[in-house]
């Protein structure tokens, strides 16, 4: 469309400016049609241009007033593009208008929240948590996890054999042994109602954050209290077992878990497991954590606990592996079959699971099992306090029950350094068949090399054990095979021996009877 020209602004002769020189005036401006349209709103008392050949420009007056005339206009066209771009709709906005013009199918979800001119704001810090949470336990939702365990030895339920009678009965004494519950808390008979009402329909933070404390509280808080006995129990919260390796799928990394320090061990003790702070090892979960003896999930909604036992059944599977592979470089699994190594908590609002979970050893072999401790209702009157006097228990009594037992199993262990002295000699030997120049670089990096490779080292110590287990039970089977087949053929010569004497013995017979029959005939003949 053309603009219609002002004839104020055509026929009063200030503008004689060259058209160039109009031109990149106008270019500098934010939009020169927008000046124009803004020039012929001005009045017809328009100054003169700056490059206007008129003398009087020089008229320092005359140069105030034409500044402060051009720092108006600029003012104004701004407040007008100003205008302009407010009802300019924010690209996020354009994007959402072209979507409805299409199917619904074929509409775009937008991840981010529109603002003025078109920046996005990034989404709530608690979904970010929440996505953060949903892929944590996003493996373990599916269908065949379960058959998946299973083919890898770790089995959800119990074996048929079960547990060793006295864990049994230890799980009894942890679940019922009374205790003296504290007091001032908000399971107490006036505040537990509302409680119960304040955390419906809340997230699984808002849980852990006040429930779970009541029911599994802070080991490393209750030795602040004064309870000595937890002086050497680390929690975990929500920590990644960055130490250890998963049985399947991601790497554990349960809402609490508790273990035991690195300073639990001695100086000797560190070397038998080959434990540094920053090394990696079999009988660690993560950073000053070794040997797992409790975790605990936390969850909310549909299917809630299945969930959460998935997670503990992986967790517990690891840590019970670590005691066994210590029976094994100990050369006594035996002393751990069947015996329970450590609980898991699965719980939500409502409801709460205990499990023990305990390793049967065949040989090389092992499978991991869980034994049904209980299953409460957090809220009734008998059970709110029954997993608190649980945990209570099993500080009490299985937590020196489980250091101990590691305790003695390392006493069977040989230290490291009888192991690394034959791979030193092997790299020695080495070293020998090469120049002088490279041999006294080489000799130096030795001892570091052993030194690094002493987890290595031990894994391999163990798995030949483990072979020499295999090949004596392989060994005892063919010597018990040919017991067998020597007694089969002593049974098969004696049962020959005997079908030989009795043939012996009818031909006999038949001779005494034929002898007989010659004589009643020679004696015939006589007559």
């Amino acid at each position: 469309m053309k603009r219609a020209q002002s004839p104020c602004l055509h026929d009063s002769g200030h503008d004689e400016r060259p058209a160039k020189v109009r031109r990149q005036e106008s270019l500098s401006t934010p939009s020169g049609s927008l000046k124009r349209d803004q020039e012929e709103q001005i009045t017809v008392q328009h100054p003169p241009s700056p490059f206007s050949p008129n003398p009087d420009s020089e008229n320092p007056v005359n140069l105030e007033r034409q500044a402060t005339t051009r720092l108006s206009l600029t003012n104004t066209a701004t407040e007008h593009t100003d205008k302009i771009f407010d009802w300019i709709p924010a690209p996020s906005e354009i994007g959402e208008l072209d979507n409805m013009s299409q199917p619904a199918s074929k509409r775009s979800r937008s991840r981010s929240i529109s603002t003025d001119r078109g920046r996005a704001r990034s989404l709530s810090s608690d979904s970010d948590r929440s996505s953060a949470r949903d892929a944590k336990s996003s493996a373990y939702k599916a269908v065949n996890y379960v058959t998946i365990l299973e083919t890898k030895g770790c089995f959800m339920r119990q074996s048929s054999s079960g547990p060793h009678p006295d864990d049994i009965a230890l799980c009894e004494r942890l679940l019922h042994q009374p205790i003296e519950p504290p007091q001032g808390t908000l399971f107490d008979d006036q505040y537990i109602t509302d409680f119960h009402n304040a955390l419906q329909n809340r997230s699984e933070a808002r849980l852990f954050v006040d429930l779970h404390p009541l029911l599994m509280p802070s080991a490393e808080n209750q030795f602040i209290q004064g309870k000595t006995r937890l002086k050497d129990v680390i929690d975990g919260y929500n920590d990644l077992w960055v130490k250890t390796e998963p049985i399947y799928g991601p790497k554990p990394q349960p809402d609490h878990a508790r273990g035991l320090k690195w300073s639990t061990f001695s100086e000797s003790q560190r070397r038998r497991l080959g434990i540094k702070p920053d090394d990696k090892s079999p009988y660690t979960a993560r950073e000053d954590m070794y040997f797992p003896y409790v975790t605990a999930e936390i969850k909310c909604g549909n299917q809630a606990l299945e969930l959460a036992d998935r997670q503990n059944m992986h967790s517990m599977c690891i840590a019970v592996r670590a005691v066994v592979s210590l029976s094994r470089a100990a050369g006594c699994p035996e002393k751990v079959h069947r015996r329970i190594l450590g609980f898991s908590l699965s719980h939500e609002l409502e409801g709460l699971r205990i499990y023990g979970y305990y390793p049967e050893i065949d040989g090389g072999n092992t499978s991991y099992f869980r034994w049904p401790v209980a299953q409460l209702n957090i809220w009734t009157k008998e059970d709110k306090w029954a997993c608190y006097r649980f945990m209570e228990n099993v500080d009490r009594e299985f937590l020196p029950i489980h250091t101990d037992r590691l305790i003695r199993l390392l006493e069977d262990v040989p230290e490291l350094e009888e192991y690394s002295l034959s791979d030193d000699v092997e790299i020695e030997s080495q070293v020998s068949r090469i120049g002088s120049q490279e041999r006294s670089g080489l000799r130096r990096t030795t001892s570091s090399l052993g030194r690094g490779l002493q987890p290595e080292l031990r894994m391999m110590v163990q798995t030949l054990q483990q072979q020499l287990a295999e090949q004596k039970d392989r060994e005892d089977k063919l010597l018990t095979q040919l017991e067998r087949q020597r007694e089969r053929e002593e049974k098969r010569e004696a049962e020959q021996k005997a079908r030989e004497e009795k043939l012996l013995l009818k031909q006999r017979e038949r001779e005494d009877r034929l002898l007989a029959q010659l004589e009643q005939l020679t004696q015939k003949l006589t007559k």
